[in-house]
């Protein structure tokens, strides 16, 4: 009898603990839903917010010296009615153009408005380089001229374009590669512009064919690319220091044999003018005397990309003025 009661006393603790398991186990699945139902949504949110940030233009890829390099274009709607000019935008950072350049609504309303293809090239970081631009270029590291060049051949081929007009703007390292294109591919672009970036002390080669206009912005409190100061690129030996903002300017208003330079001081924009140079090209430089390492929404009240576009839309590359500066 006794046995028996404590047989049953047992199976009564067992179902009782076997119950109490269960609704561990329930609870633990409900616990585990919710954390994975609370991963999914800010997975979600991420990628909400990183949506805006990310562009759907078609990708084509190009097979450059063995590496493949890549290319995203935006072309306007009636670029077929005329022949299009050619805009290229430089990213900075690690030059990934799947991301969104700087401005890049107001760059394609410009490129609808004006019949104008934008490309976006991303960088690539060959070997020891500690950035997906190549730097100081001379002719042991002509990877990334070789690759624009068979880029604005490629669009060439595609679509009907006008290669007088091709313009290139660079943002941060971007920036630092468009004053590469402005010496090894003086022949191939018109003007350029560069926000927040500055180019090497002892620049290796710089052998124009003709001058190419330029302007340049920055934040005199940038704490990355310094304003006032030459600093020098941590290891990468092959680039050395590199200039502060005046005496950037100073390099190319000194190269183009500018005789004018006119001063608008502000307190929150200053603007310099260098003209009447060498072959008709100009030099331009807004000080941001509040920036820092941002791609500032307007220059002077008006949006940046449309004072770039007036900028480059004075000339084309011959050299010449397509209509006049509206200041000197």
């Amino acid at each position: 009898m006794n046995s028996g009661m404590n047989f049953l006393v047992a199976l009564k603790k067992w179902h009782t603990a076997l119950l109490y398991s269960a609704e561990k186990a329930f609870q633990l699945e409900k616990k585990l839903i919710i954390v994975f139902g609370v991963f999914v949504f800010l997975v979600g949110c991420v990628a909400l917010y990183l949506l805006p940030y990310r562009h759907h233009l078609p990708k084509t890829e190009l097979v450059i010296d063995g590496v493949t390099r890549e290319y995203y274009l935006f072309v306007p709607s009636d670029e077929a009615s005329s022949p299009s000019g050619l805009i290229i935008t430089l990213q900075g950072g690690d030059a990934d153009a799947g991301w969104r350049f700087p401005g890049q609504d107001e760059w394609e309303a410009i490129a609808e408005k004006e019949n104008m293809i934008i490309a976006l090239p991303s960088g690539y970081t060959y070997g020891d380089n500690e950035g997906a631009w190549v730097l100081n270029t001379d002719a042991t590291a002509m990877q990334d001229i070789n690759f624009f060049n068979q880029m604005i051949s490629d669009i060439s081929v595609r679509h009907w374009v006008d290669t007088s007009r091709v313009y290139a703007v660079g943002y941060s390292l971007g920036s630092m590669f468009a004053y590469e294109l402005a010496c090894h591919m003086s022949e191939s672009f018109a003007a350029i512009a560069s926000v927040a970036g500055t180019m090497p002390l002892n620049v290796k080669l710089c052998e124009q064919s003709r001058n190419v206009p330029i302007m340049h912005v920055h934040g005199v409190e940038d704490p990355i690319i310094a304003y006032g100061n030459s600093w020098e690129w941590k290891a990468w030996d092959s680039v050395g220091a590199m200039r502060d903002i005046p005496s950037l300017i100073g390099y190319w208003s000194e190269k183009y044999d500018c005789q004018s330079k006119v001063e608008t001081i502000g307190e929150v924009i200053s603007h310099f003018a260098y003209s009447d140079c060498a072959q008709d090209a100009r030099v331009e430089h807004y000080r941001l005397e509040r920036g820092a390492h941002d791609w500032p929404e307007t220059l002077l009240g008006q949006p940046t990309s449309e004072v770039m576009w007036s900028f480059f839309n004075h000339y084309n590359l011959a050299g010449k003025k397509l209509r006049p500066n509206s200041a000197n």
